[in-house]
């Protein structure tokens, strides 16, 4: 998602040369074709044909696509686990660096509003 997010619209064989160009354990083509159709899938990202191969591209920005992922999770973790992980993050606003507690709190008064 982030290399597709930095260079735009991309084929399998842009993104796994992107890829590869940042790590030492080369990822094959075959492999970064089916990340990418899974995440066109899961409507993540969209894509258009070109040729016998695809085109993709993020649905949403990196902010959005992020926010909406974390929403999930933080959904999942208190359908799991209820009032122990509400007294999970309590605990852990005392520890959390002040602007991001400043923040959370401000969060927090504009939903009672």
């Amino acid at each position: 998602m982030r290399v597709l997010w930095a260079q735009g619209p991309s084929t399998v064989a842009e993104v796994a040369g992107a890829l590869n160009r940042q790590q030492s354990h080369q990822l094959a083509y075959t492999t970064v074709m089916t990340i990418l159709s899974r995440l066109h899938e899961r409507g993540l990202l969209k894509r258009s044909r070109i040729g016998r191969g695809f085109r993709y591209w993020p649905v949403a920005d990196e902010a959005s696509s992020v926010d909406a992922l974390a929403g999930r999770a933080v959904d999942a973790v208190l359908t799991r686990y209820g009032a122990a992980a509400l007294r999970q993050f309590g605990e852990r606003l005392s520890t959390l660096d002040p602007e991001l507690r400043a923040e959370l709190l401000r969060l927090a008064q504009c939903e009672d509003s």
